[in-house]
């Protein structure tokens, strides 16, 4: 099995400059809530971001008193626009190339869901880090902005990514449901494991703010980049117009925190 899906790093890396420009506010409040959540001591704590992106977590680890952060991503063009790290490194989360015991806490913010085996990969979280707290979407969520952005991008010739469609179908299940979170914590081998379902709303409202949110996201962001100016900004104008009135942006979050009782 590939460690990762083909096809996704390459979109996150053309994505990288407009998930900054978007998604990455969003992340940065989930990402509080996430580091919230950890039962191991994080002020002073040797912390490791895996699926790092822009670095979020990395940020919130910060904010939270973390001593030194690293971060860890398969798409080097993520870190090299994210910040937050006292360095970062290009890797697969289920092959990490760190010394067993090197971390006091692993971080995992929304990207369980991206890796084929996640098990694997906590695992090997297990192998460098005496705890984790890790967050994945809720399954069957929604919002009027995901649907209605993917389906005017449509109009425009988008077609959605093989890569994606396999992250939804096959990937993303294995950790949206918090029974099946909290069982791969167990069988990871982390004796204490707990699951929680948290709302956040991550101050996202205005058409404006909803549609760089969705254009920004891996899978419609190197198409819309694609474009030429003038079709890329009708998409826009066309987005904007049609999520006026809709509600704010209130994502479910499910999180696991564990920790190794050895």
């Amino acid at each position: 099995m590939t460690r990762y899906l083909p096809g996704m790093r390459e979109a996150y890396d053309a994505s990288a400059t407009a998930w900054v420009q978007g998604p990455a506010s969003a992340y940065d409040v989930m990402a509080d809530l996430l580091l919230a959540t950890a039962t191991t001591r994080v002020p002073g704590a040797r912390v490791l971001d895996i699926g790092s992106g822009a670095g979020a977590a990395a940020r919130a680890a910060r904010r939270a008193g973390a001593g030194w952060v690293v971060g860890v991503d398969v798409a080097p063009e993520m870190l090299r626009v994210g910040s937050g790290w006292g360095s970062a490194v290009v890797a697969d989360a289920s092959r990490l190339p760190f010394a067993d015991g090197g971390f006091d806490l692993v971080v995992a913010a929304c990207c369980l869901g991206h890796l084929p085996d996640p098990l694997a990969a906590l695992m090997e979280v297990r192998r460098v880090a005496s705890a984790i707290v890790a967050s994945a979407f809720l399954s069957g969520w929604t919002h009027p902005a995901k649907s209605l952005v993917d389906e005017i991008a449509v109009g425009y010739g988008f077609t959605v990514p093989e890569w994606y469609s396999r992250l939804k179908s096959d990937v993303e299940p294995e950790v949206d449901d918090p029974m099946k979170l909290e069982a791969l914590g167990v069988a990871a081998g982390f004796g204490q494991v707990a699951v929680a379902t948290h709302s956040v709303e991550v101050g996202l409202h205005s058409p404006s703010e909803l549609a760089s949110w969705r254009l920004g996201m891996a899978h419609l962001a190197p198409f819309v980049a694609s474009l030429p100016v003038s079709r890329r900004e009708g998409l826009r104008r066309q987005c904007e117009e049609a999520l006026v009135g809709s509600p704010k942006l209130i994502v479910p979050l499910v999180v696991l925190s564990a920790a190794d009782l050895r």
